[in-house]
């Protein structure tokens, strides 16, 4: 089969399509014939080896973080799926492998897709919809409570809006004057243009920060929080609070990602304010749920772009732009609808 690897850590953002087996299942997993699978931001961070606190990968490794597709096989002990469901999944970000032909995962992180989505709508879903989840269990986000978005009209965003509007929140995004069209039919309450507007001089009420910028973003979004608000990172860094909420994390690494975190939550403790991390993890459960969700109020995801499997690197050249509106798509199988 057809897979998009990388050999190693590499600050080009070059992949290559090479020929593997098909993977085989263990009892737990179900062999999964793509689709379509999404671009992420995340991707970049793998190849150029940012996240190798994080992750440890066996190369060659199979890129692709996200997926929709027909289960081809189950394993002996698989109850909830059968051969011809249509399904999409989230790979461990330490694992990946959403850009092959067939993927084998457990069952237990799969979910079948929403009857409203295509193949190519619903691999746009599950990185992003499981993110927005976790991150508003972590915040504790209440009904009426406020949230800005740093950057909120590209591939997460087109996910988190609406999902945060559903959840009785007040949601701001930023992004570039183009975008704001964009931001209003995804639901926003209110758009910023970072262009031409520098949003710490007009609000300072927000509850809850999600920053999808980085640490160079973090002093500023600070100055946008209540007292006592929550700024929560999606790659800014770990602190020790990410660090004790995260239980398979050897001594060593908890200590290591609370000395990283020391300036942000030092900052943080500066404005009376908190800091925290989050790296998603895969969920069957919170997948099913958002199925639900979606499949209630007939929302689709927005796409940017398209490329067939062939112009891997194109996509990823793409989504490294950081300009896309709505998910970069990546078409595993021609036609796949």
């Amino acid at each position: 089969m057809k897979a998009a690897q990388i050999a190693g850590y590499s600050k080009t953002l070059e992949v290559e399509i090479n020929s593997i087996d098909i993977p085989s299942i263990t009892s737990t997993q179900v062999l999964i014939k793509t689709k379509a699978a999404g671009v992420d931001p995340h991707l970049v961070l793998a190849i150029t080896g940012k996240v190798k606190l994080f992750d440890h990968y066996d190369f060659p490794l199979t890129l692709g973080n996200e997926l929709a597709g027909v289960v081809i096989d189950v394993g002996a002990r698989v109850m909830d799926f059968k051969v011809g469901d249509h399904v999409y999944t989230m790979p461990p970000l330490d694992k990946m492998g959403a850009f092959a032909e067939y993927v084998a995962v457990d069952a237990a992180i799969v979910a079948k897709m929403p009857a409203n989505l295509s193949f190519k709508e619903a691999a746009a879903v599950p990185l992003s919809a499981l993110t927005i989840i976790q991150a508003l269990d972590i915040l504790g986000a209440q009904q009426g409570s406020k949230l800005f978005v740093s950057g909120g009209t590209g591939g997460f965003g087109q996910i988190a809006i609406p999902y945060a509007k559903s959840q009785g929140l007040f949601v701001t995004v930023s992004g570039s004057g183009s975008a704001r069209d964009l931001a209003n039919r995804l639901g926003a309450d209110e758009f910023i243009d970072y262009e031409t507007q520098d949003y710490t001089h007009i609000r300072r009420d927000y509850d809850y920060v999600i920053d999808t910028r980085g640490a160079s973003e973090i002093s500023k979004h600070m100055k946008i929080l209540k007292p006592g608000g929550t700024l929560l990172a999606l790659s800014a860094g770990p602190n020790t609070r990410f660090a004790n909420r995260s239980t398979d994390l050897s001594t060593g690494k908890k200590i290591l990602f609370g000395l990283l975190g020391l300036p942000f939550d030092g900052l943080a403790k500066w404005h009376k304010k908190s800091y925290d991390f989050l790296y998603v993890r895969p969920n069957g459960q919170q997948l099913t749920a958002f199925t639900q969700y979606l499949e209630k109020t007939n929302i689709k995801p927005v796409i940017d772009s398209e490329y067939t499997f062939d112009q891997v690197n194109a996509a990823i050249a793409k989504i490294a732009t950081g300009h896309s509106r709505g998910k970069v798509l990546l078409q595993v199988e021609d036609g796949g609808q």
